[in-house]
């Protein structure tokens, strides 16, 4: 087998500006199959990990340009288990953003009507949000209405500064830190809510003022911490308002602080790339904290910290500049290995097409064309920019057609082949664009028919006729209702929603997996019924048809399933899976990277 290695494709990952655990850390608490990672990107993306199986990139909240996630927070409901998380975002603008994992659309973009909003915190009851605003002010809004219910509760006490970081204290005050050198505490409850309740002064800066870019709260030692851009980290009393103690080991502004569970340790980074971590040191007479190692795992700016810990986890998780996540070990944070979520594409923007020698790669509004050449050469064929500000979810090529799928739009456009270049005509169709709104996954069926999935997980078939400009409705394919839905409500919003889909050789069917594991099979002709093929215990990762009879799926275990599309004598499993599926070398099973494609070899 002959690999060649595109250098060419110059993808480049998105800066990493807000990192947040979907729930709350416990080390009494043993469920850890609902926790995700929420991540979000310098392009207004916003990626969920799973940090079981080695890490899964399970799905992206696509975003648009201009709009980069400056704040993540998760609100969840402890007391009702059946209730579905529920991810706020922030990003350059006066709203705050509610979002629909099932779909990938934002649920609700509410205006706080204060200033653009610079940080996000959500207090211990999840049922009220806090901003900070670059005009001063403090906007409290009320959550406890449920999913896409946001209400103005109060804007606090305006001051002249940027309010650059805010931490809840319990749920009656809050902290901020601003960009005049001043941490100042608010009440959120009672008869002086809203009000200025305390303030203190970090050290000045020689030739402007100190910003206060991190906070975080100790509420059961009664303390708080905060970073500035001086470097400094202080540790004041939080009932007192008072400096207890200072430390200067960072070379450059502090962007983020994070606490353990049990508030013993705390860990702050920022633009000097390293990590470091305080201990807190108690004897019989007093307690103090003190400075006991740092790591330098980035190659440059940390923009932010998130902790979780269960009976199960102990992770610190970091992102920045460098574009790389990195997982480690709280408890061996000094010596301990580390994991570095490189630019592995779990979720693939790219597409070969072996039969035109094209390679395709989308990125944010953009798709670029490459051809390579007999000589092993390479040409750039086209680059398509779209004007519509959203970021691209899906593109499909076939023959000469092209079709590019965002959330808001699904466009179709033909290449004509001119020397060493593509002509490139859009295809308009008014009445296509008001029947779709947009879509997760566009796939060629043929030539001329091409099968869309809109947000709202509906499929469709459309015939393309390129001599007229006509996209046609061909069909609609109802899909089969999950027997568990009502039983999974209360897990992650998304768990019954379409991750993969193919379509076998001879394009009689459709076969489509889930993230609950399903993998179900859709005959185009409709001549037979649709059905489930089997259930997994955790969802397949990728699918590819061997040929019309068989296909193969990896789930998330690096598990290598083969099974028949069709019932073979009541086998599911082909003879070869059952003789290896629970054998598979256990270098492959144990990667410590996924896989991201498969490939045929005859």
């Amino acid at each position: 087998m002959d690999i060649h290695r595109c250098r060419f494709v110059d993808y480049t990952p998105h800066t990493i500006t807000s990192l947040a655990f979907s729930h709350k850390s416990s080390l009494t608490s043993h469920s850890s199959s609902d926790v995700r990672l929420a991540v979000g990107r310098s392009n207004g993306d916003i990626e969920i990990w799973n940090p079981r199986y080695n890490w899964t990139h399970e799905l992206t909240l696509p975003g648009s340009k201009g709009r980069s996630i400056e704040g993540l927070c998760w609100s969840y409901n402890e007391e009702d288990p059946t209730e579905a998380p529920r991810l706020f975002s922030i990003g350059g603008s006066t709203y705050i953003t509610e979002w629909d994992l099932a779909t990938g659309k934002p649920l609700i973009n509410y205006d706080c009507n204060a200033g653009i909003i610079w940080c996000i915190d959500i207090n211990s009851k999840k049922d009220r949000l806090t901003v900070g605003c670059d005009d001063g002010s403090v906007v409290i809004v009320d959550i406890s209405g449920g999913r896409a219910s946001l209400e103005y509760d109060v804007i606090c006490q305006r001051q002249d500064a940027r309010v650059l970081s805010v931490q809840w204290v319990g749920n009656e005050h809050i902290i901020g830190g601003c960009a005049d050198g001043r941490i100042r505490s608010w009440s959120s409850d009672g008869e002086t809510k809203g009000r200025i309740m305390a303030t203190m002064k970090v050290d000045k800066a020689k030739a402007e003022s100190t910003l206060v870019w991190s906070l975080t709260v100790l509420p059961n030692k009664k303390q708080f911490v905060s970073g500035d851009s001086t470097g400094s980290i202080k540790v004041w009393d939080l009932e007192r308002y008072t400096l207890l103690q200072t430390f200067k080991v960072h070379d450059a502004d502090v962007l983020c602080l994070v606490h353990d569970v049990k508030e013993e340790k705390f860990f702050s980074a920022g633009v000097d790339r390293k990590i470091h971590q305080f201990d807190l040191i108690t004897t019989k007479s007093s307690s103090k904290w003190s400075h006991t190692f740092n790591r330098l795992l980035h190659s440059n700016d940390v923009r932010s910290l998130a902790i979780f810990e269960n009976k199960h986890y102990n992770l610190l998780v970091s992102g920045g500049v460098e574009r790389a996540i990195v997982v480690q070990n709280i408890d061996t944070f000094y010596d301990g290995k580390y994991k570095k979520l490189l630019i592995n594409q779990q979720i693939s923007n790219t597409l070969v097409v072996p039969e035109s020698k094209l390679v395709i790669l989308w990125q944010d509004q953009t798709v670029k064309i490459w051809k390579t050449l007999p000589t092993g050469k390479h040409l750039l064929m086209s680059k398509i920019t779209l004007s519509d500000d959203e970021n691209i979810t899906n593109v499909d090529f076939q023959n000469n057609l092209l079709v590019v799928a965002k959330m808001t739009s699904v466009k179709f456009f033909e290449l004509v082949e001119l020397e060493n270049k593509f002509k490139v005509q859009k295809i308009r169709d008014e009445n296509f664009d008001a029947l779709i709104e947009g879509a997760k996954i566009v796939k060629f069926i043929d030539d001329r028919k091409v099968l869309v999935v809109t947000p709202d997980e509906e499929l469709y078939t459309f015939d393309v006729d390129t001599d007229e400009g006509k996209i046609n409705l061909n069909d609609e394919i109802e899909l089969l209702e999950p027997k568990e839905q009502q039983q999974q409500q209360g897990k992650n919003q998304h768990l019954q929603c379409i991750n993969n889909l193919v379509v076998t050789p001879n394009k009689q069917n459709i076969i489509l997996s889930r993230f609950n594991g399903s993998i179900e099979v859709y005959p185009i002709d409709k001549k037979s019924e649709a059905y489930v093929l089997t259930k997994l215990s955790t969802f397949p990762h990728l699918m590819k048809c061997v040929n019309n009879e068989k296909i193969i799926v990896l789930n998330e275990e690096n598990k290598i399933f083969e099974f028949f599309i069709n019932d073979k004598d009541g086998q599911l499993l082909t003879p070869w899976s059952r003789r290896n599926t629970e054998f598979l070398p256990r270098q492959f099973t144990s990667l410590q990277d996924k896989p991201e494609t498969t490939m045929d070899y005859q």
